[in-house]
C-alpha cells in the first residue's frame, strides 16, 4: 500500500477490539463534485488525491475486510489488494453510483472472492450488533455477559445462510444504507429488505430476546 501505512496499523489494529457504535461512526460525506474532482485528479497522476481516498474510505473498507478473514495479517492483505484494484478501476468509473458505493463494491468482491478460495462458512463477529450504552469492560459481570452475549449471536449468525449474513454485515454491522447495499451486491432495494427481515426472522427463531430488529436506515 501507500508510503507510511505500515506506521498506522497500531491504531487500526484496535479497531477489531472497540464497540464503535455499527451505523456512521466512522462515516464521511463527499459531495458528488467533490468525488468528481477527486477521481479526476487521482486520473492525472496525483498522489495526494489518492492519499485523501484513502483517508476516507480505508478504515472502513478494512473493518469489513477484518469481518470475513477473522485475522490482521489477512485482512492488510485483502484492504491492500480492494485499494490497488481501486486504483486501476477509476479509470473506468462511470459515477452512475456514488464512489463510496462503488469503492464499497470492489471491496465486497474482494471479500467474497476470499470467501470462496478459503471456502469459510462462517465470519467472525464483535459486539458491535448490539448497542452498548456505558463501557461494559468496567463492570466484570457485565463483561462476562457481554463474551456470552457475543458468543451467541455470532453462532446465530453463522446460522445465516452467506446472502443473508452479507447484508446483516453491510447493513446493521457497515452502516449501508439500504441503496447502497444494493449497489454494492448489484440486487435489488426489495431484495436487500426482504433478506434482512428474513435474517432478523432467524436471528429472533435462534437468540430470543437477545436480538433487536435494526433501526431503519434509508
Amino acid at each position: 500500500m501507500r508510503p507510511g501505512a505500515n506506521n498506522r496499523r497500531e491504531g487500526r489494529d484496535n479497531l477489531s477490539s472497540q464497540s464503535a457504535g455499527a451505523k456512521g461512526s466512522t462515516r464521511q460525506t463527499m459531495t458528488a463534485g467533490k468525488e468528481k474532482e477527486l477521481v479526476r485528479r487521482i486520473r492525472a497522476g496525483d498522489r495526494a488525491a489518492f492519499e485523501e481516498l484513502l483517508d476516507a474510505y480505508e478504515t472502513r473498507v478494512y473493518r469489513l475486510a477484518l469481518r470475513f478473514t477473522g485475522n490482521v495479517p489477512d485482512a492488510e492483505d485483502v484492504t491492500q489488494d480492494v485499494f490497488l484494484g481501486v486504483y486501476r478501476g477509476l479509470a473506468n468509473f462511470q459515477g452512475n453510483s456514488t464512489l463510496g458505493t462503488w469503492i464499497y463494491r470492489v471491496a465486497m468482491n474482494h471479500c467474497l472472492e476470499y470467501r470462496r478460495k478459503r471456502r469459510l462458512e462462517s465470519i467472525p463477529y464483535d459486539e458491535e450488533l448490539t448497542l452498548a450504552t456505558s463501557d461494559w469492560r468496567e463492570d466484570p459481570a457485565q463483561s462476562a455477559d457481554k463474551r456470552e452475549l457475543s458468543a451467541r449471536v455470532e453462532a446465530a449468525l453463522n446460522c445465516l445462510s452467506p446472502q443473508h449474513r452479507d447484508v446483516i454485515v453491510l447493513h446493521e454491522l457497515q452502516g449501508l444504507t439500504y441503496q447502497e447495499v444494493a449497489a454494492t451486491l448489484n440486487v435489488p432495494v426489495g431484495t436487500v429488505k426482504s433478506r434482512l427481515s428474513n435474517a432478523f426472522r432467524r436471528l429472533r427463531d435462534l437468540l430470543g430476546g437477545y436480538v433487536y430488529e435494526g433501526t431503519t436506515t434509508t
